[in-house]
């Protein structure tokens, strides 16, 4: 799967998702996209040029980007164990879905 394929599923699954549980305004909406557009292809080039593409390896950089787009909701938004925990569901989605998306194509 392509890079920007990837991104454009992570932004399908984890904009929506999260303005499915509130977080629909526009500033909301804005914020979501590029902070999962910037996480996203980080994490892809990053695992293309520099990092090993292994599983501990991939879910380490997944835990953090969880945790990256959390601290720029937190700063946006408002923390919140809500948050947090809606922050790590829409990236398990997205993960799963790439996975799934990965096995069919």
């Amino acid at each position: 799967m392509s890079i920007f394929l990837a991104c454009a599923l992570t932004v399908l699954i984890e904009v929506p998702f999260l303005a499915l549980f509130g977080y629909r305004r526009r500033d909301e909406i804005a914020v979501t996209f590029l902070s999962n557009v910037v996480t996203n292809l980080t994490l892809n080039l990053s695992l293309m040029l520099f990092l090993p593409y292994r599983i501990p390896v991939i879910l380490a950089a997944e835990a953090l980007v969880v945790l990256l787009e959390f601290g720029i909701y937190a700063l946006a938004f408002g923390a919140s164990g809500k948050l947090f925990l809606l922050t790590l569901a829409a990236n398990v989605f997205s993960f799963c879905g790439g996975l799934l998306l990965a096995r069919v194509f």
